[in-house]
């Protein structure tokens, strides 16, 4: 597991992260998602999974850092305020994206596409 952690990042919050994870310090504080990437490549990371959100997702697909995506369909509907799995800046042009497998249990689907 890695960290990216920002200059300004407290000493002591740097050495706990370190305790359990590989730290990664940013070259400022803002995240610069392609750094974060290349530098994983080149301490041997060739695969990186992120979490983060539509946000972190949004921000990665712009970079062209995204080449799968994994999506979960429930068997539950529900309203209210609800973005895309890609919230921020409209991409300069859609990624076509093919179905690489679909899995089924208790009614969810489990679906993983993968960029063309």
């Amino acid at each position: 597991m890695w960290v990216w952690q920002v200059p300004s990042a407290a000493a002591a919050d740097r050495a706990r992260a370190a305790g359990v994870a590989d730290v990664i310090v940013g070259g400022s504080d803002d995240v610069d998602l392609a750094g974060a990437v290349s530098a994983l490549a080149k301490r041997g990371h060739a695969n990186v999974l992120s979490e983060g959100g539509p946000g972190i997702a949004a921000q990665l697909a712009t970079a062209g850092l995204l080449d799968e995506v994994c999506l979960t369909v429930a068997p539950l509907l529900a309203a209210g305020e609800a973005r895309r799995i890609l919230d921020g800046a409209a991409l300069a042009s859609p990624s076509v994206l093919e179905l690489g497998h679909v899995l089924e249990a208790d009614g969810y689907l489990f679906l993983r596409y993968r960029r063309r």
